[in-house]
């Protein structure tokens, strides 16, 4: 079963506010030694949302490591599923990084072109794939060779050492 943030958030609040009475401190003394406010400390114990800063500073005004508030695994699959075109970007830009990193296809030099019929992609996402590999470039992992208004892509050379 996933626990709702809400839910995680309350735990969280709950052991907070059992570690503030365990040392004896009022929520104004945890107020005073975070520079927070009485009611950012009051909606934290009650699970009420709150910035990774003020949880941390809270951690600290109580001496709590923050590990100790997560002791065992929490499912951690988002709510939510990504978008059909992060897939698709995330898909592309996977199966690219395998054919620079993890294959000799660019031991020769390529035409855009010739990388989309490898990864069998249609012609219409050659500007996206022409960004993709100048990035590549940048890098270091693949250079260009450049004839007319033609770019050709290949592995790199590796500096030689001296």
């Amino acid at each position: 079963m996933t626990e709702t943030n809400e839910l995680i958030l309350k735990k969280l609040g709950d052991l907070l506010r059992s570690r503030r009475e365990h040392l004896s401190y009022s929520q104004r003394d945890v107020a005073s030694m975070t520079g927070l406010t009485m009611t950012t400390i009051a909606a934290m114990e009650r699970g009420s949302g709150s910035t990774m800063h003020n949880f941390l500073l809270v951690c600290r005004a109580l001496n709590f490591q923050p590990r100790k508030f997560f002791p065992e695994d929490m499912d951690l699959t988002p709510l939510y599923d990504i978008s059909p075109q992060s897939k698709s970007r995330i898909d592309l830009r996977t199966k690219l990084e395998r054919l620079v990193s993890e294959s000799d296809f660019f031991t020769v030099p390529r035409r855009v072109s010739e990388v989309l019929e490898e990864l069998d992609y249609d012609r219409s996402v050659s500007n996206k794939f022409s960004v993709y590999l100048s990035a590549y470039c940048r890098e270091g992992e693949l250079e260009y060779v450049k004839t007319g208004n033609v770019k050709r892509y290949i592995k790199a050379k590796s500096p030689t050492k001296e």
